[in-house]
């Protein structure tokens, strides 16, 4: 097909679509630059090759700027003409194929943002929700993941008899793998719930655990413990996590002895079982190993705690202060922390 100017050349694209046009820089009615940019806008997949009697190198530059495949100068012959439609006809093809890919790779990426939102969702509706507050005690947590969904995970529930179990994880490795982990941990350590001894329910739980982290060559360190809030006692189980500071009121804290290997490492690990006493106004803080990023001296355990989370005056205050600038910092790490605070018993009337 031919157009003598670009208001007929117009007429053309509209009823139908051409895989190469050759046009003319200057045209009877207004300049092919303008067309040019026009043709890129509206017809992106046909490719323009400028066509001119003025052989000008700034000219041809302004072609292909303006988003002409080429730039040729007249006369041009028959054989100079095919193997100039052939070439571009080649290039449009291998540019729509790349289009098309681009396309379908962003589709991909939007799928899979949307199914880690929902993934995100899911496990932060996991969680318990912070603060948590009982007679005669205060449950806080913090949680932020590095990525959009996280290895780490805290659990928390009261049992009929009024007593409390807490969990804290921490899954090796990062993402999905680790997320999918996590859960598998959560609910092996809530199938245990009321197993007495507690190291013997988290060695059931391991076990529920151990085909799953084997077939991810993975390991998951976990604090696991039951605390009574009318006695104070609390019996523990850490294995492999080692991050735990008993706070004995605002001046002195204790570290919590017992210790065993990390779930995954080893198939038959003994865990044991540690016992402390939390008094009126103590607490019990549990953290991943994040919080180090954000707060190296706490990676030498002798270290205090600093002196604003010791003096705090609720739970959630307490992880707060612990966790202060993790949402405004590019993590490497999950960072969670959770507190457990032994409050007074509200007095009750004699029967």
């Amino acid at each position: 097909d031919v157009a003598l100017n670009a208001a007929e050349a117009r007429r053309k694209f509209e009823m139908r679509d051409y895989a190469v046009a050759l046009l003319d820089v200057r045209l009877p009615d207004e300049s092919g630059y303008g067309l040019l940019e026009e043709l890129r806008a509206t017809r992106p997949d046909t490719a323009v090759v400028m066509i001119s009697g003025v052989d000008d190198p700034e000219l041809g530059r302004a072609a292909l700027e303006h988003g002409a495949y080429a730039y040729h100068v007249k006369p041009v012959g028959a054989t100079q003409l095919y193997l100039l439609v052939v070439n571009n006809l080649r290039r449009r093809s291998v540019e729509m194929e790349h289009r098309a890919n681009l396309a379908r790779l962003e589709g991909m990426v939007a799928e899979r943002a949307e199914q880690m939102r929902r993934a995100a969702e899911l496990q932060a509706g996991m969680l318990p929700r912070s603060p948590f507050q009982e007679d005669g005690f205060e449950l806080a947590a913090h949680f932020t993941a590095a990525r959009e969904i996280s290895g780490d995970f805290y659990d928390w529930y009261r049992w009929s008899d009024g007593r409390v179990t807490l969990s804290l994880g921490d899954v090796m490795g990062k993402g999905l793998p680790a997320s999918l982990m996590m859960a598998t941990a959560r609910a092996a350590l809530r199938g245990v719930a009321g197993v007495n001894p507690l190291e013997d329910g988290v060695k059931q739980a391991a076990g529920v655990m151990m085909a799953a982290l084997e077939a991810n060559q993975a390991y998951v360190t976990v604090f696991h413990c039951t605390f009574d809030p009318r006695t104070g006692d609390l019996e523990y189980v850490d294995a492999g996590h080692g991050h735990a500071r008993l706070l004995r009121g605002v001046t002195s804290q204790d570290l919590l002895p017992e210790r065993s290997a990390p779930i995954g490492i080893f198939p038959d690990t003994k865990y044991v079982t540690g016992k402390m006493t939390l008094n009126p106004g103590d607490s019990l803080v549990v953290f991943s190993d994040g919080l180090l990023d954000l707060r190296p001296d706490l990676a030498t355990k002798d270290v205090q705690l600093p002196y604003d989370a010791r003096r705090a005056g609720t739970a959630q205050q307490m992880v707060d202060v612990l966790a202060h600038g993790a949402r405004d910092r590019d993590l490497v790490d999950d960072v969670t922390v959770v507190a457990l605070k032994r409050t007074n018993l509200r007095s009750r009337p004699s029967p």
